[in-house]
């Protein structure tokens, strides 16, 4: 059982296995593209409904844990074994160990590590020697970025759902509950930001009862009860009227319509009637977005079945009468089509990007101006185990390493020299 368990371990905690785990996805997604054109999307669907995949994919989170835990504790291992003489050296927690068969004497060697901008602590038969700042906590925040980022990814897919609902201004905003308050105003304008052209803000007034506005914006997405509000495209809602000859006590109609851009045509059936409507929301000649100022002009055609009874142009607010037609629009409202997004894995993929973000910023200067470097020398009887660890300006330590070494074995022949031994090259 206990062999089991450290082959599990080894496998959960190897450096190996994101790339074994990405790549069978890869294969997957090769796989998945000779039969539709919407890979991601049909990856994404299948892993979402596909228990084994989904499994697969938590290996990735499960990995960076392991790697967390591993990397905490070979660093306390290494702090130990700096300031404990009774605690064996692990060969494994070090870049190169070297057994030499002599007597320590370790007073010289101190101070030429010293010389050489090494800090030292010499405590019985223990010299330890180190330079610089480790990089375990920046380890330890990259990993903690990749369980952040796996885990939210691993969420998103089995657990997000999404519902689409219109947003219009003056209206309650679309709540399952029926209670999210009147949507007030929608404004829409250019941006002086650096990556959006225009801005977009829904503001919401009363929601669940409560005093105040809430405000809904393009980016970064804003949450309303656990779902987050994504504003899709905008549009027009619009109520119109119709009387004909054949229809003399008129017709109405309220219905939500994507007319934005200005020059985009969309057309809406009468209910009840062999009527339907064309519209396209007229473009200003001054330059100005009707969607901005309010200001709407409709270009419509009216149809009898195929055939066109009517065409011209009309305002909100304002009526069009010709051969005994009349249409009317009494009201034309902005109108967003919004995402309500329940994905508890976003907050997750955010805070994966701090974490990395950190890591980052602490990696790279420690890096490059305070690697750490680490040397260990410990005698047992008539041997001393030497270990040496370089995150950083490796061949330099390696050179004060093997002088440490030199020095060692100059001991050694000179005491045996001293002592009437011949030297054994």
């Amino acid at each position: 059982m206990i062999r089991l368990s450290r082959f599990l371990w080894a496998i959960l905690s190897s450096q190996a296995l994101p790339p074994l785990v990405i790549g069978f996805f890869l294969v997957v997604y090769i796989g998945i593209a000779f039969f539709t054109d919407e890979t991601l999307i049909s990856l994404m669907a299948f892993t979402r409904s596909n228990l084994f995949l989904a499994a697969v994919l938590a290996l990735l989170p499960l990995n960076s844990i392991c790697r967390i835990v591993e990397e905490a504790i070979s660093y306390r291992k290494r702090r130990r074994a700096m300031s404990d003489t009774a605690t064996p050296l692990q060969p494994t927690l070090y870049d190169e160990t070297v057994a030499l068969s002599a007597r320590a004497e370790f007073a010289e060697l101190e101070r030429r590590l010293g010389a050489a901008g090494y800090s030292t602590r010499r405590s019985g038969n223990l010299l330890a020697a180190w330079r610089g700042l480790g990089l375990s906590l920046a380890r330890i925040l990259y990993f903690a970025g990749t369980f952040c980022l796996f885990a939210g990814i691993l969420i998103s897919l089995v657990s997000r759902s999404v519902s689409r609902q219109t947003v219009i201004e003056g209206m309650p905003f679309p709540t399952p509950s029926g209670n999210g308050g009147l949507v007030e105003k929608i404004s829409y304008w250019k941006s002086s930001g650096p990556f959006l052209a225009r801005n977009l803000l829904i503001e919401v007034a009363g929601s669940g009862g409560r005093s105040g506005v809430e405000s809904f914006g393009v980016y970064p997405p804003s949450r309303f009860r656990g779902k987050f509000v994504y504003p899709r495209y905008l549009g027009i809602a619009l109520k119109c009227r119709l009387t004909a000859p054949d229809l003399p006590g008129g017709a109405e109609k309220f219905d939500v319509l994507p007319l934005y851009p200005p020059g985009r045509e969309s057309s809406t059936t009468i209910e009840g009637t062999p009527y339907r409507l064309n519209l396209i929301l007229e473009k200003p000649g001054d330059g100005t977005d009707p969607y901005m100022t309010g200001k709407m002009v409709f270009l419509f055609k009216l149809l009898r079945g195929k055939d066109v009874v009517s065409t011209g142009s009309l305002s909100s607010g304002g009526e069009f009468t010709r051969d005994d037609y009349r249409l009317e629009i009494s009201d034309a409202r902005r109108m967003v089509m919004t995402d309500f997004v329940r994905d508890d894995g976003v907050l997750l993929i955010w805070v994966a990007g701090l974490f990395l973000a950190l890591a980052a910023a602490t990696w790279f200067p420690l890096r490059i101006f305070l690697p750490r470097r680490e040397m260990l020398f410990q005698s047992e009887g008539d041997s001393i185990q030497a270990c040496s660890l370089a995150e950083g300006r490796r061949r330099s330590h390696a050179g004060v390493f093997h002088e440490a070494l030199d020095l060692l074995e100059t001991t050694r022949h000179e005491r045996r020299s001293s002592a009437g031994e011949k030297p054994v090259n």
